[in-house]
């Protein structure tokens, strides 16, 4: 099974105040973001992380510099290499959308890879090529891990969470970092090592491990490995990550919604009729006004959340609320070979059965067609750009639910889950082979 070990993380220099230099992870950034995290500090993240920026034409001469970069940090000493071998506690605070303050906890430590097939790490949603691409060529420059990828173990008696906890227990309190998001969010990281740290990673030799967030970058990193394998080179067998028990209490999975473009324009009448073989249409349309932020994030709240979506017309400023007619849509999709688990998903009924069926999408128009937001009020705000012809707002996958999934060997589609918050880049880096 899984094969997880402590490392010697490289971090930043004491001195050098932690919110100036760590960011999100690459994918949800914008152009504008990027650059103002890189104007923060010269040894911001993003200058390695994240080396052409949204609507950049990619040069080899982005990545070769991204990686003189990361090697001149450790030159100059303004990120040094811990001592000893260990793992690094992040405890992540934050308010959920119930108004609660929640902390997640977890650690980050190495991963030996292994090929999908071996079903030791279990992914639960289909991948694009693109993101691929510029995740080897980073990796070819820097030869590092740069950031980490969300695994979640199952833990089911909690051992692996009391080793977690004694562990995190004996750090002294001088030792944590601080740094905070651009949501008000408050990550603390500390390293531990010795027995402390031998402990946790040997708790989870036997478990399987599933894939929260990261499932372009663990082929990604699939791919590397196996390039430097061909050369007679094994240091890029590990791939540095952060894990979390599926019991942890601070864990939260948020949808999210979908902003479709490309395609032709719809009025309320023909989406109305694209909608009814599959969907009824729950009280009236709303319109202008009437479409709240509130009634959207209610969804989740009403009968049979999981089948229950928001679709919005931002040409026409109305919204139907929707539900899928049931039992017929589950076995209609069970017909074409889902599972019930997948077929009950409102994720799989909202691309299979309007995406595909009703607006002829395939899973590979998605790429071009579908892009994403990841709350209400971002995805109202983009609705209003002009691009966009459909809003579908849809619930959140449970967590449960992605493990069901990924042990039957299944995916749904990409970007199903949103596990909140995420991950920043710059507590640790890993070089590869070190």
């Amino acid at each position: 099974m899984a094969h997880i070990s402590t490392f010697r993380g490289i971090r930043y220099r004491e001195d050098v105040p932690l919110d100036d230099v760590v960011a999100p992870p690459y994918d949800v950034l914008s152009a504008a973001q990027a650059r103002e995290l890189r104007a923060r500090s010269p040894y911001n993240a993003v200058h390695v992380d994240m080396p052409v920026l949204p609507g950049e034409q990619a040069d080899d001469e982005d990545y070769a510099r991204a990686g003189r970069t990361f090697r001149a940090w450790r030159k100059e000493g303004a990120l040094v290499r811990d001592e000893l071998p260990g793992i690094v506690v992040v405890d992540q605070t934050y308010t959920g959308p119930d108004g609660r303050e929640r902390t997640r906890r977890g650690f980050i430590a190495r991963l030996r890879l292994a090929a999908l097939e071996e079903r030791v790490v279990l992914p639960h949603e289909r991948t694009h090529a693109g993101p691929k691409v510029d995740r080897l060529r980073l990796y070819r420059t820097t030869h590092a891990d740069v950031s980490q990828i969300f695994l979640l173990f199952p833990d089911d008696d909690g051992s692996a969470d009391q080793s977690l906890d004694a562990a995190t227990a004996g750090i002294p309190p001088t030792a944590w970092r601080t740094a905070h998001d651009g949501d008000g969010n408050t990550h603390r990281a500390a390293a531990v090592a010795g027995p402390a740290a031998e402990r946790v990673t040997g708790a989870l030799q036997d478990l399987p491990l599933y894939i929260a967030d990261g499932h372009h970058r663990y082929e990604t990193a699939l791919v590397y490995r196996d390039e430097r394998r061909a050369m007679g080179d094994f240091s890029a067998d590990t791939l540095m990550v952060y894990l979390c028990s599926i019991r942890d209490s601070g864990l939260m999975v948020f949808p999210t919604h979908r902003l479709v473009h490309g395609i032709p324009p719809l009025s309320l009448s023909r989406l109305t009729e694209l909608v009814t073989p599959h969907f009824e249409i729950v009280g009236e349309p709303a319109t202008g006004a009437e479409v709240s932020r509130a009634a959207l994030e209610a969804l989740p709240g009403q009968a049979d959340a999981g089948r229950v979506f928001g679709l919005y017309l931002p040409r026409e400023k109305t919204c139907l609320t929707v539900r899928t007619r049931e039992p017929a849509a589950s076995q209609r999709l069970a017909a074409e070979g889902f599972s019930p688990a997948a077929a009950g998903l409102s994720v799989t009924m909202l691309h299979e059965l309007l995406f595909r069926e009703a607006l002829g999408l395939g899973h590979d128009d998605a790429e071009r067609h579908v892009d994403y937001a990841k709350s209400v009020p971002d995805a109202l705000a983009d609705l209003q750009s002009g691009r966009y012809e459909l809003g579908a707002f849809l619930n959140a996958t449970l967590v449960d639910q992605v493990r069901t999934i990924a042990d039957q060997g299944e995916v749904m589609p990409q970007k199903s889950t949103y596990f909140y918050p995420k991950l920043l880049t710059g507590l640790v880096y890993d070089a590869l082979g070190d």
